[in-house]
């Protein structure tokens, strides 16, 4: 079931603690990201599987997600070998959020996207005269 080394779960348990001692509130899964210079999807789903074997809470206020350590022994039964599918996945949603965020970039680079408001434009523009045209039947049935 496990996709998360007991060593990568007592390094972010150990993250938690050190920013909650920082800042003397629990951390966000962003600044545990930060802190252990990690994406912070890799940290919110290692956070999940945390949550599911009981040794993190996860606390929403209305703004933010918090993380809460709740019981760490949970994390000894872990397997100590590393498992490379979680981190192989994460690294392709990375590639493709990259990518996408480069199409968007070079769209707004490229001018294309202005090319396209003016098509869209000028398109509402033609229904609008084609609108103003015609004249709506008389219910009466008289012209």
């Amino acid at each position: 079931m496990s996709r998360m080394t007991r060593s990568e779960a007592h390094l972010l348990l150990a993250g938690i603690r050190v920013l909650d001692h920082l800042n003397t509130r629990p951390p966000t899964p962003a600044e545990i990201a930060e802190l252990l210079q990690m994406s912070e999807s890799e940290i919110r789903l290692q956070l999940a599987l945390l949550h599911d074997l009981g040794a993190v809470a996860l606390v929403d206020s209305a703004y933010e997600t918090h993380a809460e350590i709740k019981d760490a022994t949970g994390v000894e039964t872990l397997d100590e070998k590393d498992g490379p599918a979680i981190s192989e996945d994460l690294a392709a949603f990375d590639r493709m959020k990259e990518e996408e965020a480069e199409k968007m970039a070079n769209l707004f680079d490229s001018g294309e996207h202005e090319v396209r408001r003016q098509k869209k434009i000028s398109d509402m523009d033609e229904e609008l005269k084609g609108f103003r045209r015609q004249r709506p039947p008389n219910p009466f049935g008289e012209d």
